[in-house]
């Protein structure tokens, strides 16, 4: 954060205010903790309204939609021997905040963000869906292109690391 507080710290001082814990947590995707923050907070934003007998689709949508986006991400990314958050990183939110999916056809079997409390209120609210995936087996070249894309910009910096080593060991000594 721009004070120099670790974002993680902050939002521990939230724990009583899901509205701004929600936002920072926003804030911070795609870091996985983040997601989780986001999922905590969503949640005590939908017991809320249930304890008050409100409506709670736009939240639950909220909810579904943070564990679908988490699920295009994979822990660890073989083609590049990295965490698959830094290929999560690498792509632009406008293109994640697009990916097509749909309820019926994701599911939620695989959405490890989702607790069985969040399971249950979705399915009341939205029946059960006709399939289970992630959104990494939906648009896995999708994927598999922004894994390229970042594996030749790791290439290209690596190159240029070593041609500069190579220049400065070369050069006469004065």
């Amino acid at each position: 954060m721009a004070s120099g507080e670790f974002w993680a710290d902050r939002i521990a001082s939230l724990r009583n205010d899901p509205e701004r814990r929600l936002l920072l947590a926003l804030d911070n995707l795609p870091l996985p903790a983040a997601f989780r923050e986001a999922a905590v907070a969503v949640r005590a934003l939908v017991r809320a309204k249930k304890k008050l007998r409100v409506a709670c689709n736009d939240e639950l949508t909220l909810l579904y939609w943070l564990a679908a986006v988490n699920s295009f991400s994979v822990p660890y990314s073989e083609t590049l021997k990295e965490p698959g958050y830094n290929v999560m990183q690498s792509i632009p939110g406008t293109t994640i905040k697009t990916l097509p999916f749909t309820y019926n056809e994701l599911g939620h079997e695989h959405l490890t963000l989702l607790s069985k409390t969040d399971v249950k209120w979705i399915e009341e609210a939205w029946g059960a869906p006709i399939s289970h995936r992630t959104l990494h087996t939906m648009h896995i070249t999708l994927w598999r292109d922004f894994e390229e894309q970042l594996r030749l910009v790791r290439q290209a910096e690596r190159d240029k690391f070593v041609n500069e080593l190579r220049t400065l060991l070369v050069q006469p000594r004065q």
